[in-house]
């Protein structure tokens, strides 16, 4: 039999054209089911990997999982109004009611109130004429409720067509239930469909598309969980009124990147303001900066803790462009649009970058250079070390120190390794307490507090040991790496340790720079004492490589844009470690010789 004949150039774009049209054209036809259709495929995507945990643990189809899983939601749903759900709806129309009250006082405060004293001082305001800043203010509320408005319309849209009638739940529910069956399917019959010498590539792009949208679906709803909570919990340890209600609006405004959280902390101040806490002795000022300032810690622990664990890089865009494609998305989508502007811009980046890429005769998906390439290409001519973890194992020390105190504590051994339950606690307090010292030094309170922390010290008994510990065969690797490459010790430690440390190893050729916690204003994960450190040695950041055992010395280093290494002979573990991407993660610090350039210092 012939072969049909080839279709010519002009025939495949009329067809391309006709099939573009006609789906553009359906696309329209469909409109009213298109938040519906959204929302199935949203609420398929987010729980296919429960669907996948419980068929694989459960030892059963994926059809029995879906009906298990849905089981579970209509139980919560059937629970949750018998116990808190129609409190927190009580209370949070109540924050609405007040929040106008408050703005009422607010004018009616500016124009009476002009010296406020606080800590001693008195802060005299300027004069406000209260009919021009009435009329501002409503400019002002005018121009939020445009920008609001497709939000809250979107919304009320969304909203009314899912809920004019049990048939659109039926729908939602029937089209989610056989979307989690297929969803292993749904990938490779995509790819199916792609020319064989481009299912590779295809395949790369939409696993880069899959971890984008997983990474923030999934990892925004433990957000907003977990942010409205501390916010809650928060405001109730400080007797701020309205408590569960602010948790409930700080959990929804995460949803709008960037600017959500700011937002969020606007209600809590006013009423700090204007109706004070209960369990502060402060005036309503000064309730009013605490308040603003435990919402500004939130959103610090919320930054550099949780997002790099639970969201991580794979998002990696502006904020100015996120808040666009935010305003952007809720003026064509209301909040669906909203809502999904951030993964959508970043998988039309990845798109663009792909199509570039193939433009331009370039490796869409390059193989990455190796750490050695890496030190070459950027000429790197100094390695800055953390100290404890790094070159002292007495991280080690102090995390059996702890495992035993927590030992007594049976079940916790039951449900979770003491050791490695202390290496976790140890390393998460890092980067707190990092910021207390730097907080401290900034208010000339530093001192007492580590005279404080010395106190404490001796209560329990600990001492400094009478000899340091080096990690396995570090010293040699310093002495060998010192011939190559400028070193430098970056540590929280003091000054006087560090030196004990050097002289008692008979390193002080090695190192040409030492920073501690007394020669910087801002400690670690802040990059100042890497570009200190790099300052003392002549180079810049990007010529130095980062060597340290926890995520606050990677942070560090990738703020300072240097090389980051991570190893794993201190508080380190692999998976927290691999969040933040470094450039190398090693066993210990002496394998790091294996990754070097075999040269020689000029």
């Amino acid at each position: 039999m012939n072969a049909s004949p080839r279709w010519s150039q002009t025939t495949k774009q009329l067809i391309s054209a006709t099939f573009l049209i006609l789906a553009g054209l359906l696309l329209y036809s469909f409109r009213t089911i298109l938040a519906p259709l959204v929302i199935a495929f949203l609420g398929s995507y987010i729980f296919a990997p429960v669907v996948g945990w419980l068929s694989r643990h459960l030892h059963v189809g994926r059809g029995w999982a879906v009906a298990l899983l849905y089981l579970i939601g209509l139980g919560i749903l059937a629970m949750a109004p018998a116990f808190t759900v129609p409190a927190v709806l009580d209370e949070v129309e109540d924050l609405w009611a007040n929040m106008g009250v408050i703005i009422n006082k607010a004018i009616a405060w500016l124009a009476e109130s002009h010296e406020v004293p606080f800590l001693g001082y008195v802060i005299t305001l300027p004069e406000i004429e209260i009919p021009t800043f009435a009329m501002e203010l409503d400019k002002v509320i005018d121009l939020l409720g445009g920008t609001i408005s497709p939000i809250a319309g979107g919304a009320f849209a969304v909203l009314k067509t899912v809920a004019s009638g049990v048939g659109w739940l039926i729908f939602i529910a029937v089209l989610s239930f056989y979307l989690l069956m297929d969803a292993e399917r749904i990938g490779p019959a995509l790819v199916s469909l792609v020319p064989h010498p481009y299912r590779d590539e295809t395949s790369k792009l939409l696993v880069q598309i899959d971890n984008t949208w997983s990474a923030f679906l999934r990892g925004q709803i433990v957000l907003c969980l977990i942010i409205g909570v501390l916010t809650a919990v928060a405001m109730g340890a400080v007797g701020l009124r309205f408590s569960i209600a602010l948790g409930v609006v700080a959990g929804i405004l995460e949803l709008i990147p960037s600017f959500g959280p700011f937002l969020a902390a606007i209600p809590a101040v006013l009423l700090a303001l204007f109706q004070g806490v209960s369990y502060l002795p402060t005036s309503n000022l000064g309730a009013a900066i605490i308040v603003a300032i435990i919402y500004l810690f939130i959103q610090s622990i919320e930054n550099n803790f949780l997002v790099p664990r639970i969201i991580g890089s794979s998002l990696n865009l502006p904020p100015l462009v996120v808040i666009i494609g935010v305003l952007g998305g809720a003026t064509t989508g209301g909040i669906l649009g909203a809502l999904l502007a951030a993964p959508s811009l970043a998988t039309l980046r990845d798109v663009i970058l792909y199509v570039y890429s193939k433009l331009a005769d370039l490796d869409p998906f390059p193989e990455p250079l190796s750490f050695a390439s890496r030190v070459r290409t950027r000429d790197v001519r100094a390695i800055l070390f953390d100290l404890d973890g790094t070159l002292l194992d007495t991280d080690d020390m102090l995390v059996e120190r702890m495992a035993t105190r927590l030992q007594p504590v049976a079940f916790l051994d039951r449900l979770y390794d003491s050791k490695r339950l202390a290496r976790r606690f140890v390393m998460a307090v890092e980067g707190p307490f990092n910021f207390m010292m730097t907080l401290t030094d900034a208010i000339r309170l530093d001192n007492k507090f580590l005279s404080f922390g010395e106190w404490l010290r001796r209560v329990y008994g600990q001492r400094d040991p009478a000899h340091y510990v080096a990690v396995d065969g570090v010293v040699q690797f310093i002495q060998e790496s010192s011939q190559a490459y400028d070193l430098a010790i970056i540590t929280t430690r003091n000054r006087r340790d560090t030196i004990r440390f050097v002289e008692e190893f008979g390193l002080q050729d090695c190192f040409k720079a030492l920073v501690t916690r007394q020669d910087v204003k801002r400690l670690k994960p802040h990059p100042e004492p890497i570009v200190r450190a790099a300052r003392q040695l002549g180079y810049s950041p990007e010529q130095c490589i980062v060597v340290g055992d926890t995520t606050v010395d990677i942070r560090a280093g990738k703020r300072a844009r240097a090389l980051t290494v991570g190893v794993l002979c201190g508080f380190g573990e692999r998976p927290e470690l691999e969040r933040l991407d470094p450039d190398l993660i090693v066993g210990t610090t002496m394998q790091l010789a294996e990754h070097l350039p075999r040269e020689e210092k000029a």
